[in-house]
């Protein structure tokens, strides 16, 4: 009987000695083995998140990846809401709460479960040891490595708070797309912040760290949505919100209405220019986030006018005149676009055709000349490095005697080429324009020649738009900053051009009724405040340019295509120039518009229009008075009875004969041509010319029968035909045709001067 006893309580010993062996070795296992265990890598040593690149007014712009090419916007656990919170709990872990870093009911759910379907079909990590291996460097997937992971949860659940591992998880979670963290993920998948997030959005996100790749909802729109479903079901069951809203949730698609424009990121060029350096921290720049993305929108919506007329991109830049700084950059039409949106439109150097302009003439004001200086607009030729050059006016017309006022406003070459050969020449010009900032222009001067008035160099938009708004800054010139400096820096003010010749560009960039005669009134350049622009057209219509400003924005718009293709019949009026209008009106939304105002260095003087002289005592027919700007140091000549003939025309020098005797010409009651040019000169017929065949056209008025005569020669020639009626009206003579062959003669009789014309005229 002892014996049984001592039995008895032999193997009740053996049994409590067990049970405390086995209670002794599990609480060192789960109270002081994790401690042997060092803690996960990430958390000990965290790498630090990219910099966050924010706009003028401290707004997030975006966020810069880290050294590990992820974007992560780290934040607290409140700023997560209840709804994400929620559906990831569903989603991973629904015992969090109540667990000390495992799961074991999950753990023998999981057993079974992989068991029965003779493979892994589920798995039984907790949230708190996802966070160990997420903390972890990637290495080799084992039982060892479970096992590590298994020790470093027990040893976070016994330092952290449940809400401290809940938001380092978070902030942790690999959502697919390169994003890191519920924050960073919500702006790339919804483009807003998680705050503003639906139940079916936190859902979405909720599901994809399962399987971020297989998952991508931009790639796998089925899979995620399945995946989302079960989630909100799985939320449903657990009774964590209404059923019916739930339910609700269960109904909506993928991505609401307007995701993808949300989507679209702010900036995008200006962000990936801060890549080419690893940076942490703030960035702070000098955009205005509200107007870049209005600019984008108008961008977007003013190519697509432009489908038609073989045009795929576009670039903006938006430039505060007192600082220098960038408001807005737009570098393409979207970066996603196949026609290189990757590239930056703003800094590549592309022809800028007649934008240059203002500058050749703020040069010439410089050297002397004034806005009524006059030019002659005829055909021309000049000896370049590469030849004979004969360059033509964009709509291949000649206006004769042109003001410079006209002349820029209606955007003329050849008076634009005449003005740089005579007030400084290209060698001057081009010193000008890398002062200005151009100093990707790497020709010399005899490379580029009087062609430079016409665009014959490259620029980028960056530099073409920070020179004008030197003109708007009455000739100081500006570095254009895209980051703000940590401490405001004070630079010395550069006098690149005197304020005058500034001014009197802008006016007349300005005056809509002097472009009139060629651009006309387009509606949508007539903003609600005066501005001053410049429209240019490259060879080919490959670019096209419209540049702009007041005294507090300059605004510079490039459209083309990135492949230097032609476009299809696209002027600055129909190009950039609705784009111009467009962000210059936004860009004044919220600031007063003001225009350049003139210094005491400049008067308002009357000219005559067709000599650019002051009127004095001379009696000047009203229609050729006009009011122009003048400096008194370099006041024009005044108009003496030596400048017209008896019936009060303005006389032209020989460089305008071929102009005058032309069909261009319409004005002759205005001008006419000096006679001593004709001493030396072989007389010519030029109407009708020798050997011509004139058809009488039976439509016309008169059956067109009445031909104004023509010659070189001055005043005073007589014509004569003995075949046909020669009829006199004042200075001008007229024949009568007839069918036939006829041989009229011209002869000046003070010059001795005479030619004959054998032409022939039939019927239609």
């Amino acid at each position: 009987m002892k014996t049984l006893i001592a039995r008895r309580l032999l193997k009740r010993k053996k049994l409590l000695c067990t049970v405390a062996g086995l209670a002794v070795a599990w609480l060192f296992i789960w109270y002081a083995l994790p401690w042997f265990f060092p803690g996960p890598e990430g958390l000990v040593h965290p790498e630090k998140p990219g910099a966050v690149v924010l706009d003028r007014d401290g707004g997030r712009i975006a966020t810069l990846p880290g050294r590990d090419y992820y974007h992560c916007e780290p934040v607290p656990l409140r700023a997560v809401p209840e709804m994400l919170v929620k559906a990831t709990l569903a989603a991973e872990d629904k015992r969090f709460y109540s667990h000390g870093g495992a799961d074991f009911l999950a753990l023998g759910r999981a057993v079974v479960t992989n068991a029965a379907g003779g493979e892994i079909v589920s798995g039984a990590s907790t949230i708190t040891q996802q966070l160990a291996k997420n903390a972890n460097r990637p290495g080799k997937r084992n039982l060892a490595s479970k096992m590590r992971e298994f020790f470093q949860a027990r040893r976070l659940e016994m330092t952290m708070s449940k809400e401290e591992i809940l938001e380092a998880y978070f902030n942790r979670l690999d959502y697919g797309n390169l994003r890191r963290g519920p924050a960073a993920a919500a702006r790339f998948y919804f483009g807003r912040n998680m705050d503003h997030l639906s139940l079916a959005e936190c859902a979405l996100l909720a599901g994809l760290p399962q399987g971020p790749s297989r998952l991508n909802p931009l790639n796998y729109p089925d899979r995620a949505l399945e995946r989302r479903n079960r989630v909100l079901r799985r939320m449903k069951e657990e009774g964590m919100f209404p059923g019916e809203m739930l339910d609700r949730a269960l109904q909506e698609p993928l991505f609401s209405s307007g995701t993808e424009k949300r989507r679209q990121a702010l900036a995008p060029h200006v962000t990936a220019s801060f890549l080419r350096a690893f940076r942490t921290g703030e960035v702070h720049t000098t955009l205005d986030s509200d107007l870049q993305r209005g600019v984008q929108e108008i961008v977007g919506r003013e190519l697509a006018n432009l489908e038609d007329h073989h045009v795929t991109q576009a670039a903006v830049v938006v430039v505060e005149n007192a600082t220098g700084d960038i408001l807005c950059l737009v570098g393409s039409a979207n970066r996603k676009h196949p026609q290189g949106g990757l590239l930056d439109g703003t800094s590549m150097p592309r022809s800028p055709g007649s934008a240059l302009k203002p500058f050749v003439y703020a040069q010439a004001f410089t050297l002397g000349a004034y806005p009524g200086t006059v030019l002659p607009d005829v055909p021309t030729t000049y000896r370049s490095a590469h030849g004979l050059e004969a360059p033509q006016n964009y709509n291949k017309t000649y206006m004769g005697p042109i003001s410079i006022r006209k002349a820029l406003a209606c955007s003329q070459n050849i008076p634009a080429m005449r003005a740089l050969g005579s007030f400084g020449g290209p060698s001057r010009l081009l010193k000008l324009l890398k002062e200005l900032g151009m100093q990707g222009i790497d020709g010399n001067a005899l490379h580029y020649g009087l062609g430079l008035a016409i665009g014959n160099a490259e620029v980028t938009l960056r530099d073409l738009t920070a020179a004008y708004a030197c003109l708007a800054r009455e000739g100081k010139a500006v570095t254009l900053n895209l980051e703000k400096a940590p401490v405001a820096e004070s630079f010395p003010e550069r006098p690149v051009l005197p304020a005058a010749s500034c001014f009197l560009v802008a006016d007349i960039l300005a005056d809509r009724e002097a472009r009139r005669a060629t651009f006309g009134d387009h509606e949508m350049m007539n903003l609600p405040f005066r501005y001053a622009c410049k429209t240019g057209t490259s060879s080919d219509f490959r670019d096209n340019w419209c540049v702009g400003f007041t005294r507090e924005i300059t605004v510079g718009v490039w459209v083309g295509n990135f492949d230097a293709s032609p476009m299809r019949q696209v002027g600055g009026m129909t190009g950039a120039g609705p784009i111009f209008a467009g962000v210059m009106k936004l860009a004044h939304r919220n600031r007063k518009a003001t225009f350049p105002q003139p210094g005491a260095d400049l008067v308002r003087i009357r000219i005559d229009s067709r000599t650019g002289k002051r009127t004095g005592a001379m009696q000047i027919p009203a229609a050729y008075v006009r009011e122009e700007w003048a400096s008194p140091a370099n006041m024009p000549g005044e108009a003496s009875p030596g400048d017209y003939d008896a019936r009060g025309r303005a006389y032209l020098d020989s460089r305008y004969t071929e102009w005058f005797t032309s069909p261009s010409c319409t004005a002759a009651d205005a001008w006419c041509l000096l006679p001593e040019y004709w001493s030396g000169e072989p007389p010519r017929v030029l109407v009708p010319r020798d050997g011509s065949r004139l058809i009488l056209d039976p439509e016309m008025p008169g059956g067109g029968r009445m031909l104004k005569l023509r010659s070189n020669l001055p005043m005073g020639a007589l014509w004569s035909c003995p075949t046909l009626e020669i009829v006199q009206y004042g200075d001008e003579a007229h024949a009568v045709l007839a069918p036939g062959t006829h041989v009229i003669t011209v002869r000046h009789p003070e010059l001795n001067l005479e030619q004959s014309s054998t032409f022939s005229v039939r019927e239609l």
